[in-house]
């Protein structure tokens, strides 16, 4: 017998010898079915090629699919705010599911806020999680290993984790986007370049993810290929003591006056352009490289203070993450792992036309 769209589960009871409610506990996973009535159900399904309609049931259903989210705050990076912002825009193009969504917010500098964050997560028990993971394998492993022992299904976004069960991730390719930022200071440099500065953010001793060390492993392997007489020089700002990085960056460049080149893989190049262009004024100018279309950085790109943006589409990330996930753990689709959005350059010249 072949399959029609106009097959019934009346029709299906029917050639098994069953009742419309036994076919229906099965077919929607309810149980409470005897294993004679499951194989006789289950060789008419195969018969027919039936094919369950999840958008359907998941419309009928009068289970609620709570949805939860952790990342980090707004406060310490705008970027999230527009990770967020995508993420309940997914919830809104969904409404009509049934579908509640929770925010946690943590330090991305402070582990113990992380932790506490993940507790309250697993104590409201969520029917599936996206994880903005930023912070070591060890930490992260606890919440990764206990949402698998629940079989509760996450996502990865921003940063990238293989060695985790994780259903879905979006992000760049860290290293390859790394590597396109070491191709750009490149061809920034000239003959007499023989220095660099890498600016990085730092919390609790280290940079705020997992992506941002990928990026910088990037780079180096590409300069170290490409430009291995070229010096990269670390230069470290607490993200918590202004004061502190403004002398930090006085001195540095006060000690390196022919440094021209400078970039960070966060989204703070702005801290360094504004610094720059308000305290050091008379300072050559360097060339900036920073991540992130945030406000302050595109203003600094406009105002020429920062010469080159990475973009990747924050927002985008999180409504198509939700909706990914929505698709594999509600419709039961089967998608692929990992979707890496686009590493796009931004320029005084094209920053206007940037679309999140």
């Amino acid at each position: 017998m072949e399959i029609t769209s106009k097959i019934r589960i009346k029709d299906i009871a029917e050639r098994a010898g069953v009742s419309v409610g036994t076919v229906d506990r099965i077919i929607h996973g309810r149980g409470n079915v005897s294993p004679i009535s499951m194989e006789r159900v289950q060789k008419v399904l195969d018969e027919i090629n039936y094919t369950p309609n999840h958008y359907a049931s998941a419309l009928a259903s009068h289970s609620v699919h709570q949805f939860a989210a952790i990342l980090p705050m707004h406060e310490v990076d705008s970027y999230w705010a527009r990770v967020e912002n995508g993420l309940t825009d997914g919830v809104r193009r969904f409404n009509d599911f049934k579908i509640s969504f929770k925010i946690f917010r943590y330090d991305p500098f402070n582990t113990e806020s992380f932790k506490i964050e993940c507790q309250s997560l697993l104590d409201s028990n969520p029917y599936t999680v996206v994880i903005v993971p930023i912070f070591t394998y060890i930490i992260l492993a606890k919440l990764t290993t206990q949402l698998d022992e629940r079989e509760i299904p996450y996502a990865l976004l921003d940063s990238n984790w293989p060695e985790f069960n994780h259903r879905i991730f979006y992000g760049q390719d860290s290293l390859q986007s790394g590597a396109f930022s070491g191709r750009i200071m490149s061809l920034a440099a000239d003959s007499k370049t023989t220095k660099m500065a890498l600016f990085k953010v730092l919390g609790e001793g280290r940079v705020a993810s997992r992506q941002q060390m990928d990026r910088e492993v990037g780079f180096r392997k590409y300069m170290e290929e490409h430009n291995p007489n070229i010096e990269i020089m670390d230069v470290n700002l607490y993200v918590y003591d202004k004061q502190g990085m403004r002398e930090i960056m006085r001195d540095f460049f006060t000690e390196n006056p022919d440094i021209r080149h400078a970039l960070c893989f966060n989204s703070s190049i702005h801290i360094i352009a504004d610094f720059l262009r308000t305290e050091m004024p008379r300072h050559p100018h360097v060339t900036l490289l920073g991540y992130d279309a945030v406000d302050a950085n595109v203003e600094c790109i406009k105002n020429g203070s920062a010469d080159f943006l990475i973009a990747q589409h924050p927002q985008s990330q999180g409504l198509d993450c939700f909706r990914s996930m929505f698709n594999t753990c509600v419709l039961k689709m089967n998608l692929p792992r990992d979707h890496y959005m686009a590493i796009e350059l931004l320029t005084k010249e094209n920053v206007g036309f940037y679309k999140d």
